[in-house]
């Protein structure tokens, strides 16, 4: 592996961080207090620090050491946690994400960010009246009269480090050889889980953290003496020292292990970068191995089978292969399902920054994003949920002295919640704002000519509008409008992975957006059928009845309406579609689709079987057929089109 390979993997990792510590910030940004969100921050710039100087990031190591000396002044209780401070660090954060694309500072503004966010920091650090005795004055000095002093370094183990596969022997044994020490196990039956270890050394603390670079997540390094404490003279003051360092030692397991968490790997948006990288579970790799190891025996089995002419043999491997064959897609689906907090994080971000640009005060709450989805799907998905929630605060949600008009809590509250049906996850957004003025979009449709006068529209129909291309009901132009602008893109986006969004508002309660995405977009079960000279694939799960043998008379109707269950639908014929003509045979079929609990036929000429479709973009050549999602490549080599139900219903609804 080169250093570029490095370089780009500690550029997704530092993105995972700036992730992270938006998170952190915005909880610390309720809780000011809190030391468990302090000490996170802190070990975000610590961590940003260390490695950023190790791939020549070295403006990122120089503002993040001196947003590290703002932290420890926090830590320390010297300097309090302030509005300024918080978009401070938050724009810090942008700027770094800028800095890990323009290493050398070329692009003019970016320098221009950086020395005006360097001044920004020390104007902090000097009205704190402060400088942290730590990272500031024994940097400076680097401890060049060589002092013999006395460290502490509280180290808490996790399963990470093991996951991250570093050897703590190594590391540690690094370190105790610096100078003398002495090592404090967990007291038994307490529960703390950290080790303390008491070192005398006259190294300098970037020589200690040196040491402990890959584990500093897991560490606290702090100054407590500035002598030997294990020297016979300094008795009396020692017992003070070990004390002092023992109170330190409560507050820190807790503090510690409340901060260690892995890493996500996303990006906030506009400044995107998006990992290429996907965390495992070993059980799912394991079960990959297996199924390897099973398919060179099964392979095996069935070239001795060919070769020896034993029939049965062949056909017994054969399905064993065919057995494993869907086996090998469960697991390698399973391996691409990531957690729906890869995105969630950035969007905590984006509703603080609206909220205090738009003078409004908003919560916003999160349940089930530990949901799993398509690493495609959720590299797709960012964009449509962030106009969504985009709209919500600036729309939806009204102005503080609005709300107390009509009784409301002034703080407005967003929902964000995900949840798992079959195969299908469901997103759902949620605002208590004023509503859609359903009697307001009608009169901008009528105004653009989209419907016409004194029109009668269910509810689902007038939602249908804001999805319109420039489609808005917003009075003032802004870079943050009304519900219109970027509507048309989400439905366009969720169209791209075959998903759906579906509306329901009640004036002056709220706005909900419902967004239903398949778990996986690559392979799916169908029911392949035929008509005239093509095959097409058709969802199974859509599928409600295929039994019904079509009816000449039936089909002829005027209507194109067929009875069913007691109640006429609609159906299409895809030989009509495909210009194969309308020609009856006896064998045709009749398929019934049932989305949405709404239903509509399907006139085939043959059902051919299940079939797992393996879905491709389609080419040019049916770039105008819109009802034709994808297609798949089947044994023969022949192609088969997939069919988007929704679509072709809509084309039968305007015919």
């Amino acid at each position: 592996m080169d250093l570029l390979q490095f370089k780009i993997k500690y550029i997704e990792d530092a993105a995972g961080l700036l992730d992270r510590l938006d998170d952190d910030l915005i909880d610390l940004e309720k809780n000011p207090q809190d030391q468990e969100y302090i000490e996170r921050v802190f070990r975000v710039m610590h961590t940003l620090k260390g490695t950023s100087g190790m791939y020549g990031f070295d403006h990122i190591s120089e503002l993040t050491h001196e947003l590290e000396n703002i932290f420890n002044l926090v830590r320390d209780k010297a300097l309090l946690v302030t509005t300024d401070l918080f978009n401070l660090t938050l724009a810090s954060g942008d700027h770094i994400r800028k800095l890990l694309k323009d290493e050398a500072l070329e692009d003019e503004q970016n320098r221009k960010v950086h020395e005006q966010l360097k001044n920004e920091i020390k104007k902090i650090i000097v009205s704190s009246g402060n400088m942290p005795v730590e990272t500031s004055t024994i940097r400076q000095n680097n401890l060049s009269e060589e002092k013999t002093r006395t460290w502490q370094i509280l180290f808490t183990p996790s399963d990470e480090i093991v996951h991250r596969s570093i050897n703590i022997l190594y590391t540690f044994s690094d370190l105790l050889a610096m100078g003398e020490y002495k090592i404090r196990n967990p007291s038994e039956g307490s529960d703390s889980t950290f080790w303390s270890i008491f070192l005398v050394t006259d190294r300098s603390l970037d020589d200690i953290e040196d040491v402990l670079v890959f584990v500093m997540d897991y560490c606290r390094v702090q100054l407590i003496a500035d002598f030997d404490i294990f020297k016979e003279d300094e008795l009396a003051n020692r017992q003070k020292v070990v004390e002092d360092a023992s109170e330190q030692d409560e507050h820190f397991d807790a503090e510690l292990l409340g901060g260690v968490q892995e890493a996500d790997h996303k990006q906030l948006l506009p400044e995107k970068i998006v990992s290429s990288r996907i965390f495992v579970e070993a059980s799912k790799l394991d079960h990959l191995m297996f199924l390897v190891s099973e398919l060179v025996t099964t392979k095996s089995e069935l070239l001795l089978s060919i070769e020896t002419g034993l029939h049965e043999k062949t056909i017994q491997a054969a399905h064993k292969i065919d057995k494993l064959s869907k086996l090998f897609r469960d697991n390698a689906l399973d391996i691409r399902l990531i957690s729906m907090a890869e995105i969630t994080m950035r969007f905590k971000r984006l509703v603080r920054d609206l909220a205090v640009a738009l003078g409004k005060k908003v919560e916003f709450e999160i349940h089930g994003d530990d949901v799993e989805l398509d690493k495609n799907i959720i590299d797709s998905i960012g964009e449509p949920i962030m106009h969504l929630i985009r709209n919500c605060v600036d729309h939806g949600i009204e102005a503080p002295e609005e709300r107390s008009l009509l009784g409301k809590s002034d703080v407005g509250l967003i929902s964000f919640s995900a949840y798992k049906s079959g195969n299908f996850v469901f997103i759902k957004i949620v605002d208590d704002g004023r509503g859609i003025d359903k009697q307001k979009v009608i009169r901008k449709a009528v105004e653009k000519g989209l419907v016409g006068d004194n029109v009668q529209m269910t509810d689902e129909e007038v939602f249908g509008l804001i999805f319109l291309p420039g489609f808005s009901t917003s009075e003032n132009i802004s870079q943050i409008s009304g519900r219109g602008v970027g509507m048309d893109i989400v439905r366009r986006r969720l169209q791209e992975i075959r998903g759906e969004i579906s509306i329901e508002s009640e004036e002056g309660k709220g706005t909900a957006f419902t967004l239903k995405l398949q778990q996986t977009i690559s392979i799916i079960d169908t029911l392949l059928v035929r008509s005239g000279r093509s095959r097409f694939a058709i969802p199974l799960e859509e599928v409600e009845n295929c039994q019904i043998q079509a009816d000449p008379h039936q089909l002829n109707r005027q209507n194109k309406q067929i009875s069913y269950k007691g109640e006429l639908i609609p159906f299409v014929s895809l030989r009509d579609e495909f210009g194969y003509g309308s020609d009856f045979h006896e064998k045709q079929r009749i398929l019934v689709i049932n989305k949405y609990d709404k239903r509509f036929a399907i006139v085939v000429d043959s059902i051919i079987g299940e079939y797992q479709a393996v879905v491709k973009p389609v080419g040019r050549m049916f770039a105008d057929v819109e009802f034709v999602s994808g297609a798949s490549i089947l044994g023969d080599g022949s192609i088969a089109l997939l069919l988007d139900n929704d679509k072709l219903k809509k084309l039968i609804v305007h015919q």
